[in-house]
């Protein structure tokens, strides 16, 4: 994600979408202020987290037998996983909609579940309370609170956060009727943004394509080079 999508999400999620509105300090250094109406809770407050459990590694299958199981971030795609592997025993799951969190190296990296996914101790499903947090804003929203999940990361050959870690996330809140105005004014502008990334990347690779299909026809002699020398 461009740092320039990454400001304008941290802006708006603690920030709000007026600027004249009446502001409070949050209480936390990172955030600052915040409109005054907004609350600030922890995660738990708003939202229902469920930790990966993973099962014996012989309980898993590339034949589609079971349920498609996720061991950690792994399989992450730009929004939703592919999974590999299958376990018929899994013990933890994550609904559609859910959203995926790596707890495991790295941390902190997001996907939306568009099925059911058993999901292993990589990873943990967080899925929002009806009329606490819309579920679109919670992802923008854990997608700013990553540098606290960097913090308190510990681990003695990886970075890892437990429940209680997660559970106590800083969440800004503001009236679910605005976290909505919020989420479909940041829908747009990443649509925006992603298309504009998307184009010069399509760019790149037409120079790319010219580049080498310039350097073949000068190495077999279908260019005349000879002026250019």
């Amino acid at each position: 994600m461009s740092k320039k999508l990454d400001k304008l999400i941290n802006q708006v999620v603690t920030k709000g979408l007026d600027p004249n509105v009446e502001m409070k300090p949050s209480g936390v250094e990172w955030i600052g202020e915040i409109p005054a109406h907004w609350k600030v809770k922890h995660l738990k407050y708003v939202a229902n987290i469920n930790m990966g459990q993973s099962p014996p590694s012989e309980e898993y299958n590339s034949d589609q037998v079971g349920t498609p199981f996720l061991q950690g971030n792994a399989e992450f795609g730009s929004h939703h996983p592919t999974p590999k592997i299958y376990c018929p025993t899994a013990k933890k799951y994550a609904a559609p909609g859910d959203i995926l969190l790596s707890v495991r190296a790295p941390v902190g990296a997001i996907n939306i579940a568009n099925q059911e996914y058993g999901i292993g101790r990589g990873l943990c499903a967080i899925h929002p309370q009806t009329n606490q947090l819309e579920h679109r804003y919670a992802k923008y929203l854990l997608e700013v609170v990553r540098p606290e999940l960097y913090a308190v990361a510990t681990g003695s050959t990886y970075d890892a956060v437990t429940v209680n870690e997660v559970s106590n996330i800083t969440c800004v809140v503001p009236p679910f009727s605005e976290q909505t105005q919020i989420a479909d004014f940041l829908d747009r502008k990443t649509e925006q943004i992603d298309k504009l990334i998307d184009a010069e990347r399509r760019k790149i690779e037409l120079l790319k394509e010219y580049r080498q299909s310039l350097i073949s026809e000068a190495v077999t002699g279908k260019v005349d080079v000879r002026n250019d020398v």
